[in-house]
């Protein structure tokens, strides 16, 4: 599927933004949805609408059991060796706080270390220093290198003896660095560390192996990948899930319920409390199939060639600095103009249709680093173009015109 083609596929392009065309640039924050995926919720809630996993009559069967499918389908995706390893959530935030809730219930002990990154989003901090405040666990960040980097030199020297537990971003969404998951992981494992992984940002952009990476858990943001908010996954390893508590207590989630006891169900209904947002669920099935269609080493090639031309524009382009310079990055360019601030800048872009996202990005750790308040960041989907880009560099310089410089 062409470029062209591809962004057909998306209805809101058809659509004027301040009497222009859209030029979306903050699919890092949410990406667009394909017409495919919005189609799905209509037809489910308009034709095929039961609750799962509760009532035998024919909706509820064939619910559940496309419900199930797109379980089926994300462990392909990504490679899980269990179907019963993929865990649907609310967000990624909220399979980051299980993960971090569950591990500080069975697991973590007081004086135990967790090693995070300066580059990591507050999804993957605050439930760290929640631990903090009730468990007395101590946090230790990696920093970043003059690039904006973690290497894994940085992790390994921040590792001790206490540590117990190793909680990084796939790809950050400031400066796009891309981390060595898979060395990292290797390199824990050697030393009996647990580590998670946030993947809001690495699920839509990168080729996802758990097998490969090898991490204990990995948390996906479906949103992110062209499907329907409210809804993540949290991919864990089968001996971690069997082994943690549960993270919600209600309907589906349990196999016995007496006055003096309780016995939970068996994966991943034990981590499934509730009513579950079904329609969701079996829309992402779509959204995996769109991008399987394309591929994602296609869609990596895209977005990296896209990455590397708008980094060419705005080096080039007198006042703007680009936050980090790392070897291995993804769809993001941070930046700043002296003299401008980063929501000036995005509200001058708005007015020619151009779409970024303006402030701290949730990552003010990273923010403080830099010494600086906020960023502007531009996020390349797989329906941006070149020109996109070059709509992007037009608009920094309307700006730049309108702050004389």
């Amino acid at each position: 599927m062409k470029i062209d083609q591809i962004k057909k596929e998306f209805p809101i392009f058809d659509e004027k933004i301040q009497n222009n065309d859209l030029v979306y640039l903050d699919s890092a924050n949410s990406s667009q949805k394909p017409k495919i995926v919005v189609d799905r919720i209509n037809e489910f809630y308009t034709k095929q609408f039961s609750n799962v996993g509760r009532s035998v009559h024919y909706l509820a069967v064939a619910a559940t059991n496309l419900y199930e499918n797109t379980r089926t389908s994300v462990q392909k995706y990504i490679n899980a060796k269990d179907k019963n390893e993929i865990v649907f959530t609310k967000g990624a935030t909220e399979a980051l706080n299980l993960v971090a809730n569950t591990l500080g219930q069975s697991y973590l002990q007081e004086g135990d270390e967790v090693l995070i990154t300066e580059l990591e989003h507050h999804s993957n901090y605050v439930p760290w220093h929640f631990l903090r405040k009730s468990k007395n666990i101590k946090i230790n960040f990696a920093e970043i290198n003059k690039e904006c980097e973690i290497t894994l030199e940085e992790i390994e020297k921040k590792i001790t003896q206490k540590t117990k537990l190793i909680s990084i971003t796939h790809l950050s969404n400031v400066t796009g660095a891309i981390l060595p998951v898979k060395e990292i992981t290797q390199l824990a494992h050697s030393k009996g560390i647990i580590v998670v992984v946030d993947g809001c940002q690495g699920a839509p952009h990168l080729k996802l192996d758990m097998q490969e990476l090898d991490c204990d858990f990995y948390a996906i943001s479906c949103h992110k990948m062209y499907g329907p908010t409210g809804l993540g996954v949290l991919y864990g390893k089968k001996k971690w899930l069997e082994e943690l508590p549960p993270y919600q207590g209600g309907g589906g989630m349990i196999n016995e319920v007496k006055k003096d006891r309780i016995s939970y169900g068996e994966l991943p209904n034990k981590y499934e409390a509730g009513t579950m947002a079904t329609a969701q669920v079996i829309a992402f099935d779509q959204s995996i199939k769109f991008l399987e269609s394309i591929g994602i080493e296609n869609v990596m090639k895209h977005e990296s060639d896209l990455v590397e031309y708008g980094q060419e524009l705005l080096q080039k382009n007198n006042s703007v600095k680009l936050i980090g310079n790392p070897k291995n990055k993804g769809g993001v360019l941070s930046f700043t103009i002296e003299g401008v601030h980063p929501h000036d800048i995005a509200t001058i872009l708005d007015e020619d249709g151009v779409a970024i996202r303006a402030g701290h990005h949730c990552c003010q750790i990273l923010h403080d680093k830099l010494n600086i308040p906020a960023s502007a960041r531009a996020s390349v989907g797989i329906y941006n173009t070149k020109e996109d880009l070059d709509q992007l560099n037009q608009s920094i310089n309307n700006c730049k015109k309108i702050f004389n410089l």
